[in-house]
């Protein structure tokens, strides 16, 4: 008795036609998005009126980002790089080189920065991605410095990091009042006279907190004290 051959399932063929099709739609709705957040905030964009903007059916939209959540998702994916924040990090004698590196990305990018910046649509994309971010930060620290422990890099390579940011960026050219290229030289300043701190004496970044049971100790021996 011979059995029914069951049909293989069928799989999806994309042409490279359609790829490139889709990829070139898709920055077409991602530059339409750039241009509208330069200017409003991110909580009043919809899909519906994106598709507007970029000159594409609703479905078209959806097809790519099922909701606005998924669309800034993909949007900060595709603004990292543009800005900088990608990009692979120095040794530590380096690290005081990057804010002359980012920070004119930044400017450059600023009215888009400015008005995402405290968004919780957007401070919630930045939060899913601070593992990496900073995981990749205290790795480079590491490297330089292997004898820390696991807090002095962390507190370290992050007190760093702060200074190399779009926010401190914004910090020093709107709150401060610096001018762009004053701006990359306090932030580079302050980033070489944390890294010469972290070489020299690390100490103060070592854990503080009471050793396991030394607080009930301590408090055994004062209810003592006050008992005599």
């Amino acid at each position: 008795m011979h059995k029914a051959k069951v049909p293989a399932a069928a799989r999806p063929y994309l042409s490279p036609l359609r790829e490139a099709q889709a990829a070139m739609t898709r920055e077409r709705i991602l530059m339409a998005a750039k241009r509208y957040l330069e200017s409003h905030d991110i909580e009043t964009l919809t899909l519906r009126h994106l598709a507007q903007l970029a000159g594409v059916s609703p479905p078209t939209v959806y097809a790519h980002f099922a909701t606005v959540d998924d669309l800034a998702a993909a949007f900060f994916v595709w603004v990292k790089p543009r800005v900088g924040l990608d990009r692979a990090l120095p040794g530590l004698e380096r690290l005081g080189e990057l804010p002359k590196d980012l920070f004119p990305n930044y400017e450059a990018y600023g009215a888009l920065l400015r008005s995402l910046m405290n968004r919780p649509a957007w401070d919630r994309q930045r939060v899913a991605d601070s593992g990496e971010r900073h995981g990749r930060w205290i790795a480079a620290v590491g490297e330089s410095l292997p004898n820390l422990s696991a807090e002095q890099r962390r507190r370290g390579a992050l007190a760093m990091a702060a200074f190399w940011t779009p926010t401190m960026w914004r910090w020093l050219v709107d709150t401060c009042g610096f001018e762009p290229k004053e701006a990359e030289q306090v932030a580079s300043w302050a980033i070489d006279a944390l890294a010469q701190a972290l070489k020299r004496d690390a100490s103060g970044l070592a854990d503080r907190s009471p050793k396991p049971g030394r607080a009930g100790h301590v408090a055994n021996g004062r209810e003592k004290r006050g008992r005599r």
